[in-house]
């Protein structure tokens, strides 16, 4: 599910009002509706951050944690409140990373069907705008790398680390994994691209 970070409030469970980009690595909702989260941003300084979230109403504690990497305490806005509560009240799980970055928030949820459905028909009125399904699936239990792609791409990947496509030096070309899995050399190439452009970018987070 993504969150448009131009609902403001809508998205205030990421601490960093810059629209960096990175992801929420750890997240603990307190008694008290605060949250616990240990961010972690891909190329900004974690000492700009910090430093940007020392006037932050909203910010009840922070530290720097390494180059990348903030622990904050924070208050979200009653949005977030509201969604998170709903987690509590069907039953689901919110997994992590949460990724973030100027425009969205991606979060993954885990839970049985019916109970994700009710859980976006309660979903607040101002909220359904900001908000949308990006893909319905089975967990697998797979990494996070992995289950990012499709059954197809999973089997291309498969197809093109057991050609050695990825050793290093490259021992094949688009072309022969394009014949070890009976497609045409444009449609290898398109697999491929679509599986690096989706697993390379998880990885500098």
């Amino acid at each position: 599910m993504t969150v448009g970070r131009s609902g403001g409030d809508a998205a205030r469970l990421v601490p960093d009002r810059e629209g960096r980009r990175g992801t929420i690595r750890t997240l603990h909702v307190c008694p008290d509706e605060s949250v616990l989260e240990l961010c972690r941003f891909a190329e900004a300084d974690a000492r700009d951050v910090a430093a940007a979230l020392d006037g932050d109403e909203d910010v009840r504690d922070h530290a720097v944690v390494d180059e990348r990497t903030v622990y904050v305490h924070l208050v979200p806005g009653a949005r977030v409140r509201a969604l998170l509560a709903l987690l509590v009240s069907h039953h689901l799980l919110l997994d992590t990373p949460v990724r973030f970055d100027a425009e969205r928030v991606t979060v993954t949820l885990l839970g049985r069907a019916r109970h994700i459905t009710a859980a976006a028909d309660d979903l607040p009125d101002g909220a359904r705008a900001d908000m949308c399904v990006e893909r319905l699936a089975e967990y697998t239990g797979e990494d996070d790398l992995r289950a990012a792609l499709t059954d197809r791409q999973r089997e291309v990947l498969d197809a093109a680390v057991a050609a050695g496509y990825y050793e290093d030096p490259r021992g094949v070309t688009v072309a022969d994994v394009a014949d070890a899995l009976g497609v045409s050399v444009s449609t290898a190439s398109e697999h491929l691209r679509k599986i690096e452009a989706r697993v390379l970018p998880r990885l500098a987070t």
